[in-house]
């Protein structure tokens, strides 16, 4: 399925989600009046079941309750995949980890982000855990995590513990994460009647009325009674999530299967990590407290639910669906292994098909009718693309990527200028800020670096994302004004220095200041979709082109597409084109639907592709674009 369609569906079931909420939260009210009025007629308190205040009042409160603990948690999450990864016990894996276990874990997730155009999402463990299993989360790519059990990483092969990371990026691809991400929020509100309930019944156990207050004993007797109810109607809350999360899990669990083979064309491996669940002693069990709210999230079922109340399906009806022969599946028993670490370090060089000076070599232009005609499609999306890019990329650089300092020095070193006497500048500046050390490095990288394949450098810089989300925020703020410094100072704004600079202040601003300021993508600037449709589309016919080549791109491009807001586009004149428009028209399309974030992208595409090909340039210009608007393009190889 092509993933635009799969976001656009996930974006559907949010709307059904919010109905099932809104379900369960009118259930819940009536089992809680209805518990409370009973328990209030038995004391004598009531005399009718039917008391429209009481209806009033604990409809409210239950309201105030369920509503205020989904508020909470959803505010709590804004944080991104972090807090769902912290609050399950995951610990961070560093990203210059010695644990060659580790390192094998961080090499797979890697080379599939980089294939897939995504950033580098932080990678967690879940030491407690000896069940099988993994987890993606997330409100956005940019604030993803990975997180495995300590199962996952100690039974697992790796090719089926690729399997496994191959099908968590599928749920962030497709759009699954944001929507179990609110999800969370839902069950969390739904489940808190549960726990005020069990604290309730906990603190008046111990409360003994006084002799000389002959009500004190009935009043007790009430908020006992009361505690009681709230636990049962948070059971029964309990019951609705669990109803909740099988219909929105379910089916995309298929779905994440699928496009987990077709990314790593193995089907053995992930068919071979179910195998393993299956035979595990402790499966794929989650001890954590959070488990509960969070099952659906996981990549098997993490509980003891079977069929008829399970977020997932079955793991031989899961298998079949990969591999329909598979008439009979056993599941043998397993112990722990001496985990094969074939791989550990960079990627093999002598994978059939791919050298390492692949990756390093300027293709001149790539068939565009190949590259369009799959945009968005998992077919296009395959392992081998990052592993070809990882392999041209030196190990000292990939070394350097897991450094705080020296991640630094590789973002520098490919934006120093050509010209000597303004890369001089650039160096003096440099020095004083990083010290003369760092710049003995910089300059000696920069020779190296400077001739790399596009899609190589963004590379790098996507192997120093998660390195650099370790910084502190006085000193990411003071890397982005170094930044804009270097860049400024050889007087002119290339493509690839656009890129560069606007993909890590919107993967890292995400990051250091979520909850506290929105990123700023256009100062200013409100953009509708026709509007900020002109502009990319101008933006990307006028690349490379004089004034006749840019109205033939741009009418190619609008040629046959519907109209943003019913209006016809038009080419806007190459001078009124800058940096701040173009992020604006940007945000304007992140807030778009899926299926018009493709259409725009195929609009652009065709736009860089008039002639039949699109050269590096132009391939990378399409990158900067899906990037802008929140969804993320392969890098194109020819």
């Amino acid at each position: 399925m092509n993933f635009f369609e799969a976001q656009e569906k996930a974006r559907r079931r949010t709307k059904w989600l919010v109905a099932y909420f809104v379900c369960a939260v009118i259930s819940i009210v009536f089992s809680v009046y209805v518990g409370v009025a009973f328990a209030m007629k038995l004391a004598g308190s009531l005399p009718e079941l039917w008391h429209p205040e009481l209806f009033a009042f604990v409809a409210g409160a239950t309201l105030l309750l369920i509503l205020g603990g989904t508020a909470y948690k959803s505010i709590d999450l804004r944080r991104g995949g972090r807090a769902v990864a912290e609050g399950m016990g995951g610990r961070p894996v560093q990203p210059d980890t010695g644990d060659l276990k580790e390192r094998q874990l961080l090499n797979i997730v890697e080379e599939m982000a980089i294939a897939s155009g995504t950033p580098v999402p932080l990678v967690y463990v879940m030491d407690q855990e000896a069940g099988i299993n993994a987890f993606a989360a997330g409100t956005e790519p940019s604030n993803a995590v990975i997180g495995v059990t300590r199962g996952c990483l100690d039974l697992l092969s790796r090719s089926e513990l690729q399997g496994v990371i191959a099908h968590e990026f599928s749920h962030i691809r497709n759009g699954d994460m944001r929507l179990n991400m609110r999800l969370v929020g839902f069950i969390f509100g739904i489940l808190i009647l549960m726990i005020v309930g069990r604290v309730l019944i906990s603190f008046l156990r111990y409360a003994r009325p006084s002799k000389n207050n002959k009500e004190g004993g009935g009043v007790l007797a009430v908020l006992l009674l009361t505690g009681f109810v709230l636990f049962l109607a948070g059971a029964i809350g309990g019951f609705f999530a669990r109803a909740i999360q099988a219909a929105v899990s379910r089916q995309r669990e298929f779905l994440a299967d699928a496009s987990a083979v077709q990314f790593t064309r193995d089907t053995d491996g992930l068919i071979g990590a179910f195998k393993k669940i299956g035979g595990w002693k402790e499966g794929a069990r989650v001890q954590s407290p959070q488990a509960a709210a969070m099952s659906h999230m996981f990549f098997a079922e993490g509980g003891l639910f079977r069929w008829g109340m399970a977020t997932h399906p079955p793991l031989k009806v899961r298998i079949r669906a990969l591999d329909p022969n598979s008439s009979k599946v056993n599941f043998d028993s397993v112990s722990l292994p001496d985990v094969d670490i074939a791989g550990v370090g960079s990627p093999s060089a002598s994978m059939a098909g791919f050298s390492s000076s692949a990756s390093t070599q300027e293709s001149p232009a790539i068939k565009a009718s190949e590259t369009l005609a799959c945009l968005g499609d998992d077919m296009d999306w395959q392992l081998e693309r990052g592993q070809q890019i990882c392999v041209g990329i030196d190990e000292e650089w990939r070394a350097a990527s897991r450094d705080r300092s020296k991640a630094q020095v590789l973002i520098f070193a490919m934006l120093l200028s050509g010209d000597s006497r303004k890369r001089r500048e650039q160096l003096e500046g440099l020095r004083q800020g990083m010290g003369q050390k760092y710049v003995e490095t910089l300059s000696e990288w920069h020779e190296t670096i400077g001739p790399l394949h596009s899609a190589a450098k963004i590379a790098i810089l996507d192997l120093c994302i998660p390195t650099l989300k370790q910084l502190s925020e006085s000193e990411y703020e003071r890397l982005l004004q170094m930044l804009d410094w270097v860049i400024a100072a050889d007087e002119k704004v290339d493509l690839f220095e656009f890129m560069l600079q606007h993909s890590l202040s919107r993967h890292l601003s995400s990051h250091f200041f979520s909850g506290k300021r929105k990123l700023d993508r256009g100062p200013g600037l409100t953009k509708g979709l026709s509007e900020s449709g002109d502009i990319l589309l101008s933006m990307m016919a006028w690349n490379g082109r004089d004034s006749k080549g840019a109205a033939k791109a741009f009418k190619f491009a609008v040629e046959g597409s519907t109209p943003f807001e019913s209006r016809v586009p038009s080419l806007l004149p190459e001078d009124s084109l800058n940096s701040e428009l173009v992020l604006a028209a940007l945000a304007a399309f992140e807030e778009a639907s899926p299926l018009l974030k493709k259409r725009i992208l195929e609009m652009c595409g065709h736009a860089a592709a008039e002639d039949g090909v699109l050269t590096n340039e132009e391939a990378e210009l399409l990158r900067v674009v899906a990037d802008g608007i929140g969804t993320a393009l392969p890098p194109f190889l020819s």
